[in-house]
């Protein structure tokens, strides 16, 4: 049976839809069944992993709406181990029909059942927000990875996720738990962890992985081309810090 992760990021610009899809590569090149789900209507891991280019004629919200199954709307990528269940900016108004009922939050969740023992990993990508596809996205998954940004707000963005995930276990009775912290366009671990103490978060050091995202413009080619950092340079220093990232989390599962 597969785990489920959410990768999360409260704020645009946190770096979760780039850590997203190069997760889910990476792990994909470890040779780890993947499917990758965009629940943002913007469409970013979608755009970038060539999905819209296959055409494929459905998505996540011709699921969520009945028009099709989870399994007619994935789509395969040029990844072997690697499928996705793209979206688009139809997902936006779908979402705001079913955040109407509580209820509704759980809907992904059911739908990732029928699937789930078909990859070794289901990555979930939720738009940077604390609207119904975030709290949809949280709900669905078992584990949460969440995407730091390089910024000093990201201390309080942490504690209303907390509040998030202790609403999600109250409200739907669901275990999900904090998987670990992978920081972006960071300079070392040991400025992170002289960071947590000045915050009070020193309990939160064994979340942290111990990989770091650094700052590489490889990222941003990557990105202007939409395709994910491995087809534009795997030697590349963020590529590294993917596939190293990669294999904590394997290990971490193993």
């Amino acid at each position: 049976m597969s785990k489920v992760l959410t990768i999360s990021g409260q704020r645009g610009g946190s770096g979760k839809s780039v850590t997203a899809l190069n997760l889910a590569v990476s792990l994909g090149l470890y040779e780890k069944r993947v499917l990758l789900v965009d629940c943002d209507p913007q469409g970013c891991v979608s755009e970038w992993s060539g999905a819209n280019a296959t055409g494929y004629p459905f998505d996540l919200a011709s699921v969520l709406t009945g028009k099709a199954t989870t399994i007619e709307a994935i789509s395969k990528t040029e990844f072997t181990c690697l499928d996705i269940l793209p979206a688009g900016f139809n997902l936006f108004q779908v979402a705001l029909k079913l955040s109407r009922l509580v209820a509704n939050e759980k809907i992904l969740r059911l739908l990732m059942e029928d699937i789930r023992n078909d990859y070794d990993f289901i990555i979930l990508d939720s738009p940077p927000s604390y609207g119904y596809l975030s709290i949809a996205a949280l709900t669905a998954a078992d584990w949460l990875l969440v995407a730091v940004p390089p910024r000093d707000q990201w201390v309080e963005d942490f504690h209303s996720l907390l509040k998030s995930i202790q609403y999600i276990r109250q409200t739907h009775d669901t275990r999900l738990k904090i998987a670990g912290l992978l920081f972006n366009r960071r300079q070392s671990l040991e400025e992170i962890q002289e960071g947590l103490t000045d915050q009070h978060l020193a309990g939160t050091r064994n979340l942290i992985y111990d990989t770091i995202i650094p700052r590489d413009e490889a990222v941003d080619q990557a990105i202007n081309k939409k395709i994910p950092l491995v087809l534009n340079d795997i030697k590349s220093p963020a590529a590294d810090a993917y596939l190293q990232a990669a294999r904590e989390v394997i290990l971490a599962f193993t």
